[in-house]
Parts: structure tokens; C-alpha cells; sequence
């Protein structure tokens, strides 16, 4: 039986690694990244790409705290790619449109968030990816069978050192002070190996049409990470918090996956204290 034939965008950044890595033998995966031969800004590099049956859109400009700086490069990376990925579809005729979408509901009107909850992008970067995901519903209206993931907060392998969990594990792995910017916000963290398992399981049905949350329904403030890495470390932490409280803060967020559950016959394995400790341990060795 032969591979499914997969473009996966973003091949070198966070999830785009964790899919080439969890799911490579499993899958036929031509890769689009910085360092690639094919360029997602140029259209006509990407259409030397033939015989595709699923997209995997993980491409994107992500760090939010830079999207306030520098919101142009966002807006031009995040929509241009995406229309480029649209055209792709439609031209080739590619079957399936997964897209990597966030969390896009700011300061939430009620928990758990189901994906009839009002939008409301709190930055450059999420404003960007949501109007993404409106352009690629459009712009391939009954044409390809297309997946929005709105996925919450994921982490583990291979994610950059500036993000929250892969900046609080460095400073407790170096020493005993950690600095954040407020230990209040409590977030619902998904482990990376349970957002591949949901996409393993996408990548196996016919249709899977729809916009999807995806979280664990569970949310944890910065100092029940904080606790967590002391008992995994075995270690007493001191917190020190560097900044003032930033405006309009999502205070508490976190998911109603039963949408994502019931479709997929998926659900999250793997709780905080496990997913923190596979990172650290992955951490350690690299």
C-alpha cells in the first residue's frame, strides 16, 4: 500500500519537527521550510510540487511579544503563505487542508471555550493567523476538505527557549531563581506527542471538514509549572516576577475539545507532570 503523499509547511519550526520525527515512516512528507528546496513565499516554487493527497499548513511567524514590535512581517508572512498554500490546493487539487491555527478567543467570556465562542485576537500574530484561516475557508470553498486546529498551548520537543515552558525549564535547570512576567495566567498546556496523535488520527479519516479546539481542558497557572518542575527536579525554586501586569491579561483560558473528541476518537494522554518531565528529560539530552 503506498504513503500518503504529505506538503508539510514549516517543516523546521516546533510542531513541523514533531511531525516529521513522530510520523515520517508512517508518511511520504516532501518538507517546506527556511531551509528547504521550496519557498512558501514564491508560489511557483511550490507548485514544482506534484502528487500531494494532504497539506499540513504549520508555517508562520510566532512569537507574540514580537508581532507588537514588528506586526508588518507577521501580517505579510502569516497571510501571504497561506494564500500561496490556497493556491497550491486549489491548482494541484490536493485533497485535505490541515491548518495549525491558536487560540484566538482573548479574554474569554466563559470556560471551558467552545469554538462558538467570539473571537477576539489579542495580538498582530493571532489576528494574522485568524485571517488565515478565513481566506483559506473561502478561497477553497467546496473545493478541498479543510481543518482548522485552534490549538491552545502546546509544547514539549524542539520548541524555541523563549516560549514560557522551554524558558522556565532552562533557568531551573541552571539554577534556582526563576523570572516571569506574572505568575497568575493560567493556561491550558498541551504536550506535543497528544496534538500528534490527533493529527495522526485527522490524517486517517475521509472528512474531517470543520474548525476544531484543541487543548486538554485543563488549565494551569505559571506557579503550578513552577511547583511541578520542583518536584521533578527534586529543588526549591524562588520566583521572581520582572514586569509589571500587562492590560487585558487572559487571566484563566482553557478548551471544550469535545468537538475534536467525538470526531476523532482522540483525547490527551499525557497530563502536566508527564509532559513536563519527557521535556526535561529531552532537554537534558540535547
Amino acid at each position: 500500500m503506498n504513503k500518503k503523499k504529505i506538503l508539510l509547511t514549516g517543516s523546521s519550526g516546533f510542531i513541523g519537527k514533531n511531525v516529521l520525527f513522530f510520523l515520517g515512516k508512517s508518511f511520504d512528507i516532501v518538507e517546506v521550510s527556511r531551509s528547504s528546496n521550496y519557498d512558501i513565499d514564491n508560489l511557483n516554487s511550490l507548485l514544482k510540487i506534484d502528487n500531494i493527497d494532504i497539506v499540513i499548513h504549520a508555517a508562520a511567524e510566532t512569537f507574540i511579544p514580537q508581532s507588537f514590535e514588528d506586526p508588518y512581517r507577521f501580517y505579510k508572512f502569516n497571510v501571504n503563505a497561506s494564500l500561496n498554500v490556497a493556491e497550491f490546493c486549489r491548482i494541484k487539487k490536493v485533497d485535505k487542508l490541515i491548518y495549525l491555527n491558536t487560540y484566538p478567543y482573548g479574554v474569554p467570556k466563559c470556560n471551558p471555550i467552545d469554538e462558538n465562542h467570539i473571537i477576539s485576537p489579542h495580538s498582530p500574530y493571532t489576528k494574522s493567523k485568524m485571517i488565515a484561516e478565513k481566506l483559506l475557508f473561502q478561497y477553497l470553498e467546496k473545493e478541498v476538505n479543510i481543518t482548522s486546529l485552534r490549538i491552545f498551548n502546546p509544547y514539549g520537543y524542539f520548541q524555541k527557549e523563549d516560549f514560557l515552558i522551554p524558558t522556565i525549564v532552562k533557568q531551573a535547570l541552571s539554577g534556582d531563581i526563576i523570572k516571569v512576567r506574572d505568575i497568575r495566567p493560567k493556561r491550558d498546556y498541551l504536550y506535543i506527542e497528544d496534538l500528534i496523535s490527533l493529527l495522526k488520527n485527522i490524517l486517517n479519516v475521509s472528512n474531517s471538514e470543520g474548525i476544531y479546539n484543541v487543548g486538554t481542558g485543563k488549565s494551569y497557572s505559571i506557579s503550578e509549572i513552577i511547583s511541578v518542575i520542583e518536584v521533578i527536579l527534586n529543588k526549591k525554586l524562588y520566583t521572581k516576577v520582572i514586569e509589571k501586569h500587562r492590560d487585558n491579561e487572559v487571566l484563566d483560558c482553557y478548551a471544550d475539545i469535545t468537538k475534536a473528541t467525538s470526531k476523532f476518537n482522540w483525547s490527551p494522554t499525557i497530563n502536566l507532570l508527564d509532559g513536563v518531565k519527557k521535556y526535561l528529560s529531552w532537554v537534558k539530552n540535547n
